[in-house]
């Protein structure tokens, strides 16, 4: 029960200090009690608790710096080779994008100190993701100035008509994004806040620096003399493939729910097994060895010495070992590993404990998350495009997207923690983005080709995105894989997450939305 909540006005210089307000001698008594007491009526106990060594925590930081320059040299490699001179313009404005990231976050820091406004590792990943999602605006930019080339246009028509053309479909992408990410920042605990605060800063300065800078750049070399041809490579134009005829629509359809029925039979079977620490409570403790050890004699050793624990060792990293407990066992493993291993020194990298309660406050602010950024996407996208068919079509997308993810994930040996959770929601704004993309050329093709059916419409919609789908995804994949391989076994499992994710996310995108739209239209 809360007697007093004072607010600080000003230093307490000299240790003592007065506590002023509208108090009757009752309510002062109390306080003054309470105070003089120096004890809470109730007992308290640690409910969660992180620990992080110096070891780990420099290895994270390298190792998060590395996948940062590895995934954006390759995503500037990549955008050169393949749009060549507008490549080059869509580099200069990635760059400056990475850069106002840093110098918004400085800002922020500097205005409001209080905010404490830190740099987390998955506030890194959160960088990283964005420089890939940030390519999916200058795709879009240049694959309709290709388009508006190809049907004649003159080249400062094509590239006036492709920034207009392609800007409903950059600024309701992004939204649904930020809705994502904005639940996560409500819902999500410290480090998962600090990848939805550098989530939100980067789309909002890849939204400017594609609309703006890139724009801007555009006239500058055209009035130069440098535009006057744009040659870029083609590898998917012109495709005319039926996306929606009948054994299409089976085979993903059949695919689709048996890899949902495979997923919550996963998920079932493993109950507890399948979630981390985070949303069933426990501990993790882990160690670096100075020589390799023997996990069997350390499972003995601990089972001895009544430690009932599971024991994980990693092969890229023989020395490492990770224990995952129900109980804090950490003082018995520490004097276990002492009268065991002598002469092989360990340092602690990590232990986390988190206990029932908070654990459960964890799982179900993560289910509330993924719910209410499924409800604000449903709404977003109804109200923009004034059919909740397709609404209904994407949120069904997202929904077959988180599930299958999560069972392949837990089919793999992996857990389900806050860091998945993170991707999960992540992929569920990535997988709209697609979604949306279709529907805007949809939409516009409604009025080009009414005579069409709706099917034709769709699936020569699907046919004119498939290029820009497929290079997103690819473009975007090259970060992520760069987050797998060198982002630190922290960051792993997050992106195996959104590695899995992403693909089933263009996977769902052509043969789950479209079918669905179809036949809603058709029921009514």
């Amino acid at each position: 029960e809360v007697l007093s909540a004072p607010n600080i006005k000003e230093a307490i210089l000299g240790g003592s200090a007065q506590i002023s307000g509208q108090f009757t001698l009752d309510e002062a008594s109390l306080l003054a009690l309470a105070l003089r007491s120096g004890a809470l009526p109730a007992p308290m106990h640690v409910e969660e608790e992180r620990t992080i060594g110096p070891l780990l925590g420099q290895d994270s930081i390298l190792a998060g710096i590395d996948a940062t320059k590895i995934g954006a040299a390759a995503v500037f490699i990549f955008m050169l080779v393949y749009y060549m001179k507008a490549g080059f313009i869509a580099d200069i404005a990635l760059l400056l994008n990475l850069l106002l990231i840093f110098g918004t976050m400085g800002f922020l820091n500097l205005m409001l100190p209080e905010s404490q406004l830190t740099l987390t590792l998955p506030g890194i990943a959160g960088i990283v993701l964005t420089l890939g999602m940030a390519v999916d605006a200058n795709v879009l930019i240049n694959e309709r100035i290709r388009e508006e080339i190809k049907n004649g246009r003159a080249i400062a028509a094509a590239i006036n008509s492709g920034f207009s053309r392609a800007l409903s479909a950059i600024i309701d992408s992004n939204a649904t994004t930020l809705i994502a990410a904005f639940m996560l920042f409500q819902f999500g605990s410290g480090p998962i806040k600090g990848f939805a605060v550098t989530l939100t800063i980067g789309l909002l300065t890849s939204l400017f620096t594609a609309l703006f800078v890139s724009r801007t750049l555009f006239a500058l070399f055209y009035s130069l003399g440098w535009m006057q041809k744009l040659p870029m490579l083609s590898l998917w134009s012109n495709s005319k493939i039926d996306f929606l005829s009948t054994p299409k629509r089976l085979f993903a359809f059949t695919l689709s729910v048996g890899l949902i029925i495979a997923a919550v039979m996963t998920l079932a079977q493993k109950k507890d097994a399948a979630y981390g620490i985070d949303f069933v409570g426990g501990q993790i403790q882990e160690y670096k060895f100075s020589r390799p050890v023997e996990v069997d004699r350390l499972r003995e050793g601990l089972r001895n010495s009544g430690v009932d624990a599971i024991i994980q060792q990693f092969d890229q990293a023989p020395e490492v070992v990770m224990i995952r407990s129900s109980a804090d066992t950490y003082e018995k493993v520490s004097q276990e590993f002492q009268k065991m291993f002598p002469d092989n020194q360990f340092e602690i990298l990590r232990i986390e404990s988190v206990g029932p309660v908070v654990g459960k406050a964890l799982r179900k602010a993560a289910m509330l998350a993924i719910v209410f950024a499924l409800g604000g996407i449903l709404i977003y996208v109804g109200f923009r495009f004034k059919h909740f068919d397709f609404a209904t079509g994407g949120v069904v997308a997202i929904l077959h997207d988180v599930f299958v993810t999560m069972g392949i994930l837990v089919m793999l040996g992996r857990q389900l923690d806050l860091l998945v959770v993170t991707a999960l929601l992540t992929i569920a704004g990535y997988s709209i983005n697609d979604t949306i993309v279709i529907y805007d050329r949809v939409r516009e093709n409604m009025l080009k080709l009414g005579r069409k059916s709706l099917r034709e419409i769709i699936n020569e919609s699907i046919n004119q995105t498939l290029s820009r789908t497929i290079l997103t995804t690819f473009a975007t994949a090259l970060v992520v894989v760069a987050l797998y391989f060198y982002g630190g076994e922290v960051l792993n499992t997050f992106a195996l997450c959104l590695m899995i994710g992403f693909v089933v996310g263009t996977y769902s995108t052509v043969f789950i939305v479209s079918p669905i739209v179809l036949a809603l239209q058709r029921k009514k």
